[in-house]
């Protein structure tokens, strides 16, 4: 014998406010727009279909100020709007009443809603005790809402804006640079503050590795590779802590270069060795200001190959590549670095401007030796609509660097002027190795198309460049005065044309410069030349 609880005929106000209760239940809950495949699931779970007797139910969506928490909030309140309980009357053995469930018309006049028979409801009917095989949403106030314990993977998955996963410990893998920026770390692989020459990489790759540890802590890797580089640079960040291991040989624009061709003792080309690490601390000045303070341990010496032990002390003609004469220079150094970044977009910026400053303290162990330097750059993004062949903005960029060393300066320490990210169409240190300097860039960049590689969205643009350097007439302090040993310019002049892009590996650039001495030379790198 099935337990029925007869509800008797209420009046239009009652019926009314218990139609509006019910037709809340099911989508105000979740505070999201339902889809047909989501209210079928609440209308089948609040809804099921009993043998003998249907239950009807009403789905209305409507906004509401309060919401029940659960089917018995909802009872109590019929209970309260009647002024009396449910009353349960066991019948002898009645056959099951016949249901007749309000229908919905265009009309919503309460007039025109009413129900004529007996409501027939299971009498426990609740989310704590539903039927075998029956889920039940957990109704919960919107603002506190935290899980949906009805939903399928496939219903969430059409509420997008309820769930949003960050893979915040994927790998980042890149064809560039990817250490910390700015950083007082010295190493060939790191952001310096000037864009001069560090190294003469010749037919090479970069890239890099950062795998997260928690959320402001990370192990980074960044390797070199190439005919005439090969090193890595390997550190770790907690916090505003950072840490750093690095080795790397190869080529120095010091030592290349110019009319003049000067080597080792042997006929080889000097290759620079330097081994060491650091650590260094990074901190904001006011709301703007990032900066990092470190400290920098290098030994330094000059060899003859990739993996050789021999070390030259002095080239060919006798001029020192080191400030000790055994060729091994053990080299301490305090760095402060800090920038000021408004720009937009990064690398992709087509307005604002970068600032870039930075100090440092050196010393040779054992030696009363020592220098301090002084470098700044400033880029700045102009919106300037000249040309261009597609949809996009149009900027004129704007650099000028300068940097100064007092005191004695190694080769290996001077400014190289010439080069990929100094005055392009010049080699590595092509122009002078000098202990001060000026550079000056102006590069226009237009939309040229749009590709779509794998998927993915690739702004090509072109480039109008003119790069110019001087030494200021200070390549006879550096020692070993290895400018002017090769018979380098001193000053020289710039200009071409060239493509670049932001692609999934980072931020391509393909060049090719013009020198004022007749040279040329094409670029194919990744990384902004700012």
């Amino acid at each position: 014998m099935q337990r029925l609880y007869h509800l008797p005929v209420m009046s239009l106000s009652v019926l009314t406010k218990i139609a509006g209760t019910i037709s809340v239940v099911l989508m105000s809950a979740l505070s999201v727009q339902a889809t047909p495949e989501l209210l079928k699931t609440h209308q089948d779970t609040l809804h099921p279909q009993q043998d003998g007797a249907d239950v009807a139910g009403l789905a209305l969506l409507a906004q509401a100020r309060r919401l029940p928490e659960s089917l018995e909030q909802l009872e109590a309140e019929a209970t309260r709007s009647q002024g009396r309980g449910l009353s349960g009357v066991q019948p002898s053995a009645p056959e099951p009443e016949t249901v007749v469930a309000p229908t919905l018309d265009a009309s919503t006049r309460a007039e025109d809603l009413w129900v004529e028979e007996t409501l027939e409801v299971e009498p426990t009917f609740s989310p704590r005790n539903a039927p075998d095989g029956v889920e039940v949403p957990v109704l919960v106030p919107a603002q506190q809402q935290s899980s949906l314990t009805a939903l399928d993977s496939e219903a969430i998955a059409q509420i997008p804006a309820l769930y949003d996963f960050e893979q915040g410990n994927a790998l980042r893998f890149q064809l560039a640079s990817d250490l910390p920026d700015p950083t007082a770390l010295q190493s060939s692989l790191r952001r310096r503050v000037v864009r001069t020459t560090i190294q003469s990489t010749g037919l090479s790759a970069v890239a890099s590795l950062r795998q997260p540890l928690s959320a402001d802590s990370y192990i980074h890797l960044a390797v070199v590779g190439g005919t005439t580089a090969l090193g890595a640079d390997l550190g770790v960040v907690f916090g505003n802590f950072g840490a750093n291991v690095f080795s790397q040989r190869s080529h120095l624009g010091a030592f290349k270069g110019g009319d003049r061709d000067v080597d080792l003792p042997t006929g080889d080309t000097p290759w620079i060795h330097r081994l060491g690490g650091g650590v260094e601390y990074t901190f904001s000045i006011g709301n703007e200001i990032e900066s990092a303070l470190g400290v920098t341990y290098q030994r330094v010496s000059v060899r003859d190959d990739f993996f050789s032990d021999n070390i030259f002390p002095r080239d060919e003609n006798g001029n020192r590549f080191t400030v000790e004469n055994n060729g091994i220079d053990d080299l301490v150094s305090v760095d402060f670095v800090a920038a000021v970044d408004r720009r937009n977009d990064g690398a992709y910026s087509t307005e604002g401007s970068l600032l870039r400053f930075g100090a440092s303290q050196g010393f040779l162990i054992d030696t009363d030796d020592a220098f301090t330097r002084f470098t700044g750059s400033y880029t700045h993004y102009l919106p300037l609509n000249l040309f261009g062949f597609d949809r996009g903005p149009r900027t004129l960029v704007l650099n000028v660097q300068a940097g100064t060393t007092l005191g004695d300066v190694p080769p290996y320490i001077g400014f190289n002027l010439g080069g990929n990210n100094s005055v392009r169409g010049f080699s590595g240190g092509g122009i002078s190795t000098s202990s001060s300097f000026i550079q000056a860039t102006a590069e226009y960049r237009f939309p040229v198309a749009r590709l779509n590689l794998f998927n993915r969205d690739i702004d090509l643009r072109g480039i109008l460049f003119i790069d110019y350097a001087n030494d200021l007439g200070t390549a006879d302090d550096v020692i070993g005065e290895p400018a002017i040993a090769r018979d380098k310019p001193g000053e020289g002049f710039g200009f071409g044309a060239g493509l670049q892009a932001r692609t999934p590996l980072g931020f391509g650039r393909l060049e090719f410069g013009f020198t004022d001495t007749g040279e040329s030379r094409l670029i194919a790198t990744f990384g902004d030349r700012f």
